[in-house]
């Protein structure tokens, strides 16, 4: 593909401040046709143009901005069944949702120095319960990664970059941290979505051991989890602790924000979080042919 013109990209973002708004209209699509070329010179309107066209720009650029999330999200898609990073790429992209400006790199960072600690600690001959009680003390005890039940659906619990600089989050999302950490070390966590609740389970382990990152890495049994369940009057069904696949995962952590902007009355949050639903439209759902539970977060 050609460089773009340079000229012919200026000349397009000048069109935004034209009085009619099919002209409007028309630029606008061509400008997200040209995807990320044409950011810097929205940037430049937004600073240097008149009050019309530094409103126009912002949209234009906004738009942009989602446009090749969602695209990319609709590539990561076609991974997330077989690319074990695909879940932490999608969840930045979710993050970004939210700050378009953000590095993957700090987040990739963070999770690095976690995962690097936390092999320092471990044997190769650690079994289970050993390995989840030093991801326990390291992550929930020494670092204070906790869960947020008094500002339960405060959005920020829910973006990974948020959930890792304040150390607070809902299941799903500090699960996620867990699981991110956990892959870099090959410790075989797997996220089980059961109703009302998320918790990870060690794959590798008989009798069945659970963790739970939002009550601070509380490990549970299958006795536990199924008390858990119907005392919450979900009632019991054995296939509610078999894991989830990641794109039931992502899905389900898109989900849980577009229902609290929705009920926020945040129309254009919404409508980001919907496009990038949409962008995972026949992703893989289900883990070895088995479907964990749905409910709360």
């Amino acid at each position: 593909m050609p460089p773009p013109d340079r000229p012919r990209l200026r000349a397009l973002v000048s069109l935004l401040s034209d009085d009619n708004a099919r002209v409007v209209a028309d630029a606008r699509r061509a400008l997200r046709d040209h995807g990320a070329a044409v950011l810097p010179h929205l940037e430049s309107a937004i600073e240097e143009g008149d009050a019309k066209l530094r409103a126009r720009a912002r949209l234009a650029r906004d738009d942009v901005r989602v446009h090749l999330l969602e695209s990319d999200m609709r590539r990561l898609r076609e991974r997330l069944d077989r690319d074990p990073s695909a879940l932490e790429e999608g969840c930045i992209l979710l993050a970004r949702s939210r700050d378009p400006e953000l590095d993957p790199a700090t987040v990739r960072a963070a999770l690095d120095a976690m995962a690097d600690d936390l092999g320092s600690r471990l044997g190769p001959a650690d079994p289970p319960l050993a390995v989840v009680n030093a991801m326990t003390r390291l992550l929930a005890h020494e670092l204070g990664f906790r869960g947020n039940p008094r500002n339960y659906y405060d959005p920020d619990n829910s973006y990974v970059h948020r959930v890792l600089e304040r150390r607070t989050g809902i299941p799903i999302s500090l699960s996620a941290v867990y699981l991110f950490v956990a892959r870099r070390l090959g410790i075989p966590l797997r996220g089980v979505g059961m109703p009302g609740h998320f918790i990870l389970r060690y794959a590798r382990s008989e009798p069945a051991l659970f963790l739970d990152p939002f009550l601070g890495g509380r490990v549970r049994s299958e006795a536990d989890c199924r008390r858990h369940l119907e005392e919450n009057q979900f009632g019991w069904d054995p296939s509610s602790l078999l894991p989830i696949a990641d794109g039931a995962i992502l899905l389900r952590m898109i989900r849980n924000l577009l229902l609290i902007y929705r009920n926020r009355g945040e129309v254009a949050r919404s409508e980001v979080l919907a496009r990038l639903k949409g962008a995972l439209v026949g992703v893989q759902v289900r883990e070895r042919g088995l479907r964990g539970g749905d409910g709360r977060p």
